[in-house]
């Protein structure tokens, strides 16, 4: 028992030094622009990729069942979270998600467009195989890696791109099964809505 207690202790140390780094980065990188110590360009590279990071450690709280809020609190950094949040929304209003992407680094700022995208592609997906007499294999084939690409370009689902790309990959393999039994067609619905709410929980990122 004592062995775990030190291991659980071990990990809350890093994820509360992770926690402290990220704030500061973010409120360092704005501290050294306000100064000119550091030109624009950089700046909102450098700050892109430390929200993008942010964003994951958020996602990696959530799958241990550990509130941010309560994080915050006990780190006594309420006040600086709070005054990253408002950096963001001062740098959102620059637009800062218009910039063309590089190398599919999605930042936190691209995450409202590609969460609409994704959740029209599961939809669309979904109904198009509910329907009883659409057989339109071309159109199926696309919607499926559209959703691909979306889920893929999204931080932190890896392991929903995963379960995703078996269910695309049993339905390539056997593309005319699929879509003439309508049991098989529910069965990979009903696949495709649990990895769809799976995907709405991890949205849920609220601290």
């Amino acid at each position: 028992m004592a062995e775990d207690s030190n291991f659980n202790s071990e990990i809350e140390t890093k994820i509360e030094a992770e926690l402290f780094s990220l704030i500061r980065s973010i409120l360092n990188l704005n501290n050294k622009f306000q100064k000119g110590k550091i030109n624009d360009n950089f700046f909102k590279k450098a700050l892109k990729n430390t929200m993008n990071k942010l964003f994951k450690f958020k996602l990696i709280l959530k799958e241990k069942n550990i509130y941010l809020i309560d994080l915050l609190e006990k780190m006594q950094l309420s006040e600086e979270f709070n005054d990253v949040i408002d950096l963001i929304t001062r740098v959102s209003s620059l637009n800062l998600s218009n910039e063309k992407k590089e190398n599919h680094n999605i930042n936190i700022l691209d995450l409202p467009g590609l969460t609409s995208e994704i959740t029209a592609s599961f939809i669309t997906l979904m109904d198009a195989l509910t329907l009883k007499d659409f057989k339109n294999q071309d159109f199926i084939i696309r919607l499926f890696d559209e959703l691909n690409n979306g889920l893929s370009n999204f931080p932190g689902v890896e392991d929903l791109v995963i379960k995703f790309e078996d269910i695309q990959r049993k339905f390539s393999n056997d593309l005319d099964k699929l879509l003439y039994e309508p049991k098989l067609k529910e069965k990979v619905v009903d696949d495709l809505y649990m990895i769809f709410k799976e995907f709405q929980n991890k949205l849920d990122l609220n601290p």
